[in-house]
């Protein structure tokens, strides 16, 4: 015997549907179409908050969630949303890489530089990249113990998306 016992058998009667609706007045359905042409006709721009933390280190792993990243927040900024970048852990030294023009992702990098909001301070510190990170004036993100906090980023509102 199963440690289970099927459901009994519904031997309620199911409920009847509502009565059919009745046609609207032609004036109220009229204004009806009228309202749903104008929604239509110009649907309205939902904005999101996004925060895309990079944890991706370029210097020991393939660069493609790095680039995937770039991908993503270009994306979103050219849909109007509320985009900022923070690189954590070992992503602070692919900031570091991908600050000089010869790297392979400097071009990506470029076109969502404006949506940097900096690099965790004890993670650029940890990965020996504080001094290059500094000189190009990217922002020590330290608000949680030294590293960057993630909790702030949700009490904007934002979504995290991680790399």
């Amino acid at each position: 015997m199963p440690p289970w016992r099927p459901a009994p058998p519904c031997s309620a009667a199911l409920p009847q549907p509502p009565p059919l609706l009745k046609p609207k007045p032609p004036e109220e359905a009229r204004m009806l179409d009228t309202v749903t042409q104008s929604r239509s006709e110009t649907p309205a721009k939902v904005s999101q908050k996004i925060a895309i933390v990079i944890y991706s280190n370029v210097t020991t792993e393939a660069l493609s969630r790095a680039y995937r990243a770039f991908g993503f927040a270009a994306e979103l900024m050219a849909a109007g949303d509320d985009v900022t970048i923070v690189f954590d852990g070992g992503g602070s030294a692919t900031l570091a890489a991908v600050l000089d023009p010869k790297h392979d992702l400097h071009r990506a990098w470029t076109r969502v530089a404006p949506a940097l909001r900096g690099v965790c301070g004890y993670c650029a510190k940890a990965y020996d990249v504080q001094d290059t990170l500094k000189a190009a004036g990217i922002p020590m993100l330290t608000d949680d113990h030294g590293h960057a906090s993630l909790r702030a980023l949700l009490g904007e509102g934002r979504q995290i998306v991680t790399f």
